[in-house]
């Protein structure tokens, strides 16, 4: 699975619009925010957590894991589904570094999308956010999963 980042203004956009910046700021209010410059050490957090994003969904020996990735390829490949359109992830972290909320949107299946939120809620990322940094950070997770072997 990967993570795959938003530009930065689309970013910042989705941003503010998350932390409801937006529903009480004017037009030209909005295009002045929207005209500064995100902090690089906000966009290195972002980069930090989808990258670790991608590696928690990516853990072979996790149940979680290996349960999304065959619910993934059954879609596809028995059901002929097509593969889930990326997923916007609303995520806010705790001072400690822990996944405190996260809004995903719904896959289909009940069991799929608690799977996923506990993959990503239960385990404590390599650094705390940074003290100034606007919250949620919005995340866009494309799940695929590993192409099947080919028989020989």
């Amino acid at each position: 699975m990967r993570v795959q980042k938003n530009r930065a203004l689309r970013w910042l956009m989705g941003l503010l619009a998350g932390i409801g910046l937006f529903s009480v700021a004017s037009t030209a209010q909005a295009q002045n925010v929207a005209r500064t410059p995100i902090p690089q050490h906000w966009i290195s957090y972002a980069d930090m957590v989808g990258n670790q994003f991608a590696e928690w969904l990516s853990d072979p020996a996790d149940e979680a894991v290996v349960q999304l990735h065959a619910w993934l390829q059954d879609r596809v490949l028995k059901e002929g589904k097509p593969p889930l359109p990326p997923l916007v992830a609303r995520v806010w972290v705790s001072p400690m570094g822990m996944v405190s909320q996260l809004e995903l949107p719904a896959t289909g299946d009940a069991r799929i999308d608690a799977a996923l939120r506990r993959l990503l809620m239960s385990r404590v990322l390599p650094e705390p956010p940074p003290p100034d940094m606007r919250q949620p950070m919005l995340l866009q997770l494309s799940l695929d999963f590993p192409p099947v072997a080919a028989t020989s």
